[in-house]
Parts: structure tokens; C-alpha cells; sequence
């Protein structure tokens, strides 16, 4: 009688231990599988992410490329409008010559 208590008993550990092989073989597939799988969402992320820092970059080239052209027709402007301002400036003086003159002109004569 203890011969077949012994032999159920080793039965069960078998089966215990075939059980618990295959559900350690099952929870390392299952692990592998979650490795695997945020091994894949980690390098999609990494990808979105350079995808992304390149169409910043891009951005801010353009915005870079506009302001310089917006840079550039301001200083036209402000060249254009000081360059009437002088040749005002000119008219101006040579106005200012004339009714000089023409005062001591009026000067001259009614003296």
C-alpha cells in the first residue's frame, strides 16, 4: 500500500512538474511575445519621432527662407524711401537757395 501511495504521489509530481514546465514554456513565449511587440512599438515610435523632428526642421528652413526674403524687401524699401528723402531733401535746399536769393534780390533793389 505505501508502494502505490508513493507511485500516485509521483504520478502528481510528474504531472505536476510537466504542467508547470509547460506553462513556464507558455509565460516565456508570452514574455518574448511583449519584448518582441514593445521592441516594435519602440522603433514605430523612434521612426514617428524622426519623421517628425524632420518636418520641424523643414518649418523653420521655410520660416527662416521667408524672413530673410521679408528681411531683404524691407531693406529695398527703406533704401527706395531714403532715396526719395534725399532727392527731397535736395529739392528742398535748392528751394530754400532760390528764396534766399530771390530775398536778397528784393533786398538789393528796394534798398
Amino acid at each position: 500500500m505505501l508502494g502505490t501511495v508513493i507511485s500516485q504521489i509521483l504520478n502528481k509530481v510528474g504531472t505536476w512538474k510537466a504542467q508547470w514546465s509547460a506553462k513556464a514554456s507558455e509565460f516565456k513565449k508570452h514574455c518574448s511575445n511583449i519584448i518582441v511587440a514593445g521592441i516594435d512599438r519602440m522603433t514605430l515610435t523612434v521612426q514617428y519621432i524622426k519623421l517628425q523632428f524632420v518636418a520641424l526642421k523643414l518649418s523653420i528652413k521655410r520660416l527662416v527662407a521667408q524672413l530673410i526674403n521679408r528681411v531683404l524687401l524691407i531693406k529695398v524699401g527703406i533704401l527706395n524711401v531714403l532715396h526719395k528723402v534725399g532727392q527731397l531733401g535736395q529739392r528742398l535746399v535748392t528751394i530754400a537757395r532760390q528764396i534766399l536769393q530771390r530775398v536778397l534780390n528784393l533786398l538789393k533793389r528796394g534798398s
